[in-house]
């Protein structure tokens, strides 16, 4: 049986994902044990889940501010989460239409000792009409010297809250993810609460396809082994680079697959057609 061993996918340009199966990729049913699994299981799959999603589309989206927010407990329940879930979006739909704008966001919800939320997260499309620098005197003075930005109008709703420029898109996606902690997650899982909240529509990445042989060279790019699956980035090749490892043409392969929403053996050409605008970027939008 014919099994793949790497798995490719395609982030932004010259940013790829790749994925070494160190086990054969063969479906089997669960045992009732696995069916059900255990709580601490359960947490660290809905762990990486949550992270892997965020990396996606902090990364495969083009962003313009690294935000944070303060929640204000005069304006919002700081310890309610799932208020704040509510209440955000149709603020922001409100604001959209109020303003005449389409802002897009990504938000990561850290809880802090005391048990109160933090929002931290991507921005883009907030105007910039809206915005003003802090001042000297009257605000922190890292947020001055940092030229961090503050949004008057989401301060007034929710509580204190600062933007600054993104200059690393891929630094900083992955750097938000350290807010995906097992405290942070116990809460969310243990209210029903998501991870993580963003706008529909946003890009994610694109799978490339399947590689059916071991290529040393491959290996190379490998950064974090684990018992099934590791995984690296490959940074900085043109989509060129894959066409000596993915098969150009499908294969008559056994009826499944690791992923079972991935085309198996995608030729490059078709996949630069049919998933990239003009741009070469893909559009989140479909």
């Amino acid at each position: 049986m014919l099994c793949p061993v790497y798995s490719v996918k395609y982030f932004r340009d010259g940013y790829y994902k790749l994925i070494r199966f160190n086990t054969p990729r063969i479906p089997c049913l669960p045992t009732p044990r696995e069916a059900f699994g255990d709580a601490e299981k359960k947490l660290s799959q809905a762990i990486a889940r949550a992270r892997s999603v965020i990396t996606q589309v902090a990364i495969c989206n083009d962003w313009d501010y690294f935000f944070t927010c303060t929640l204000d407990g005069a304006k919002h329940d700081r310890y309610d989460l799932d208020s704040f879930r509510k209440v955000f979006p149709q603020w922001l739909r409100d604001y959209n239409k109020r303003y005449r704008c389409k802002i897009r966001y990504l938000l990561v919800p850290e809880r802090h000792k005391d048990g109160a939320w933090h929002i931290h997260g991507f921005l883009r499309g907030v105007p910039s009409d809206r915005l003003t620098p802090f001042v000297r005197g009257i605000h922190p003075r890292d947020l001055v010297e940092g030229g961090y930005l503050n949004w008057g109008d989401c301060s007034y709703k929710f509580g204190f809250c600062s933007l600054a420029r993104i200059k690393d898109p891929v630094a900083a996606g992955h750097y938000v993810t350290k807010y995906i902690t097992e405290d942070m997650a116990e809460a969310c899982v243990g209210y029903g609460l998501h991870m993580y909240y963003c706008s529909i529509r946003l890009a994610r990445a694109v799978p490339m396809g399947y590689s059916y042989e071991w290529y040393p060279v491959l290996d190379k790019f490998i950064e974090h082994e684990g018992k099934y699956c590791s995984t690296g980035y490959v940074k900085d090749v043109d989509w060129s680079f894959w066409l000596d490892y993915l098969p150009a043409e499908p294969l008559h392969l056994p009826e499944y697959a690791p992923e079972s929403s991935v085309p198996l053996c995608m030729s490059n050409a078709p996949l630069q057609l049919s998933l990239f605008d003009s741009a070469g970027w893909c559009s989140g939008e479909h």
